[in-house]
């Protein structure tokens, strides 16, 4: 097992008060493949930890579509996860990912009717795995005028999911009934999705037709919990990453205003935080 020694100056730490630290890079060699996709759709998401942030985290997601399964996860975490496995295989020490994204895979089995999510803890702090709800959608169709996106037309609806309120537009050129995150269930593939205070903002730039495999990777420090356990632990994290760190058995190791490096003190100040899902 890879341990982790890190070093953080004092403007990381200020930095981390409003933005979230990212996972460590880890292996991709333990994998199972689930299905092969056909279609593969890019998004580039923006989202806020919380509503009064003034700036957004960009990430970009990748939705892989196969007959039986639709997997969501983050191309950035996936870039420094393939970059590490090479080095890793060749013993060489490997980039750290410095980018704050949504550091989940989630998988839709719609035929079976369940999701589960696999969510990545900062730096080496491990990886939550649980069954999450399979969502119900309740939608709502508009009768307003249909807008373009990557020059298809694209038709307008919304829906209330998990205590938010969403707008989203679908493209009935495309008739695939899925979109990013957990949507689906509209009569054409989901191409842009707002949350109604613009905490959340999907928006897809590539389609392509695909034959690539779909994987389920096994990553190092799993843990096995449910959907309860694992917002409480998100939670935790969130609001005090050094102290999550910290208690988790990381060593940490900060500047101090002197000059010297310790451990970090035991007063870091709570940031604020709203999950995705607030219910």
């Amino acid at each position: 097992m890879r341990r982790l020694c890190l070093f953080l100056t004092v403007a990381s730490i200020c930095l981390s008060a409003r933005a979230q630290l990212a996972p460590a890079p880890q292996s991709l060699q333990d994998f199972k493949t689930i299905e092969t996709s056909r279609y593969e759709i890019r998004y580039s998401f923006r989202f806020k930890n919380h509503h009064t942030d003034k700036d957004y985290v960009e990430d970009t997601r990748v939705l892989q579509i196969g007959d039986g399964v639709i997997k969501d996860y983050s191309d950035i975490i996936y870039h420094f996860d393939s970059l590490a496995t090479e080095n890793f295989r060749k013993g060489l020490p490997t980039a750290s990912n410095t980018n704050a994204t949504l550091p989940c895979e989630i998988f839709n089995y719609h035929k079976d009717k369940k999701t589960a999510v696999k969510y990545r803890l900062i730096l080496n702090g491990g990886v939550l795995c649980y069954d999450d709800t399979y969502p119900v959608f309740d939608w709502k169709f508009s009768s307003d005028d249909p807008i373009r996106i990557m020059g298809y037309s694209c038709c307008k609806a919304s829906v209330s999911f998990a205590g938010r309120e969403y707008s989203v537009w679908y493209s009935l050129d495309i008739p695939i009934p899925y979109g990013p995150y957990k949507f689906y269930g509209l009569p054409g593939l989901i191409l842009k999705v707002e949350e109604s205070e613009g905490m959340y903002i999907w928006e897809a730039f590539s389609i392509v037709k695909s034959s690539t495999p779909i994987n389920e990777y096994t990553y190092e420090k799993e843990i096995r919990c449910s959907r309860q356990e694992a917002d409480k632990t998100i939670g935790r994290m969130m609001r005090q990453p050094m102290t999550f760190l910290t208690a988790s058995g990381s060593r940490l190791m900060v500047a101090r205003s002197d000059g010297s490096f310790g451990a970090p003190e035991n007063n870091e100040k709570e940031n604020l935080y709203e999950p995705i899902e607030l219910r």
